[in-house]
């Protein structure tokens, strides 16, 4: 009688345990389970179909191709159930020959789905064929996992890193990127067919102005004055994006157009720009940066107070982009970095947490999770 009962109690209890772990999606920064142990940069998440899929810059990063004498391969593509556990599918965009423009530092790429079609967006330099610095481009196919061909095969679509697309509610797609201190994050309409701006860029935001101290003891920078001498001038950052600003994506939520980007004044840190219109203008968040994390040595080197969360185990957590979690709310995906691998190989691995709005539009401040998180699913 005794046995009946427990077994009549274990297969009560065992549905209602499995309906707990349904409705609860438990996760821990950063993951890493299934990706290059290497690590990955710049991480894009997004659902297609029963899949969750990754994408970002593979290793080796930037400079680690001139240090091991390898190149990055190209543009990857993970893929999950859960977003935890992730598995390699394949390098959907390969490295050109040393003729072509694609074949160095393939860098923050991304996929957008737009009218059917999967477009991969990245980013490359080849200096021996003329294309110093980083250029832009993108590929298309009509499954997320490909085969793509890419638009821009000749020639990119111009100079500049970190590439996104946008489609308005009106149909118009732009793209924006990020090509120097000048034109900061940029814009324009384009034509994904055939691979051409049907606007001219322009700026939508730039960096925080940097200001000069006069350092008669300093050789930082030197600037003819108005009379001809020289003066020493030594630059000052007083804001968290004054160095430079990168790694754009646009979002519209209730009529109100979100812009994100990151800098690495103060380690690497994420705010935002809001318009009423994807051709701006375009205002900064004054509560910015609203996420990410600071690096002690890094605002020591540039002159700023460190502020940073002395708990947390990251010095740098940025380069977002956003999709719908598994609970249904805004959710950004990143990449962050340890601090244990400070004075070592970076390995930056995939940063998740949901955004909340207030009631006036403005995303609250947020830390990344480093400890497990518990997300109760409706």
């Amino acid at each position: 009688m005794k046995k009946r009962k427990l077994y009549f109690l274990l297969t009560m209890l065992l549905p209602m345990v499995g309906m707990s772990q349904q409705n609860v999606f438990i996760y821990t920064n950063p993951i890493s389970n299934g990706i290059d142990t290497n690590g990955i940069r710049d991480c894009q998440v997004l659902k297609d179909g029963d899949w969750w899929y990754m994408t970002g810059t593979s290793y080796p990063h930037w400079e680690r191709e001139e240090t091991n004498g390898k190149l990055n391969k190209g543009v990857v593509l993970y893929r999950s159930k859960n977003i935890i556990e992730w598995e390699f599918v394949q390098y959907i965009i390969e490295r050109g020959d040393s003729s072509k423009w694609y074949y160095r530092r393939f860098w923050a790429p991304e996929i957008q789905k737009i009218k059917g079609k999967y477009y991969a967006t990245f980013n490359c330099s080849n200096p021996k064929a003329g294309f110093l610095g980083q250029h832009i481009g993108y590929a298309v196919a009509d499954k997320i996992e490909g085969p793509y061909t890419i638009i821009t095969e000749e020639k990119p679509l111009a100079n500049g890193n970190d590439l996104t697309f946008f489609e308005d509610t009106d149909g118009k797609v732009y793209a924006f990127w990020n090509r120097g201190r000048e034109f900061g994050i940029g814009f324009a309409e384009i034509d994904l067919l055939n691979g051409v701006f049907k606007t001219t860029p322009q700026s939508a935001i730039q960096p925080a102005a940097v200001e000069f101290d006069i350092d008669i003891n300093s050789d930082t920078l030197k600037t003819p004055n108005n009379d001809g001498r020289l003066i020493n001038k030594v630059k000052k950052y007083h804001a968290w994006d004054a160095i430079g600003i990168e790694g754009a994506y646009v979002i519209k939520r209730n009529n109100i157009y979100y812009l994100f980007y990151s800098s690495w004044t103060r380690g690497y840190e994420i705010g935002y720009a809001t318009s009423i219109s994807v051709k701006g203008p375009w205002k900064k968040y004054e509560g910015n940066p609203f996420y990410g994390a600071q690096n002690r040595s890094t605002c020591e080197r540039n002159g700023l107070l460190y502020t940073g969360d002395e708990k947390s185990p990251f010095n740098q957590v940025g380069h977002n982009q956003i999709f719908t979690g598994p609970d249904g709310r805004i959710w950004l995906s990143c990449h962050g970095i340890l601090k244990t691998n400070e004075g070592k190989q970076p390995k930056p691995f995939l940063v998740i947490d949901p955004l909340d709005f207030t009631s006036e539009g403005n995303i609250k401040q947020l830390k990344p999770s480093y400890i497990t998180q518990n997300i109760h699913i409706q």
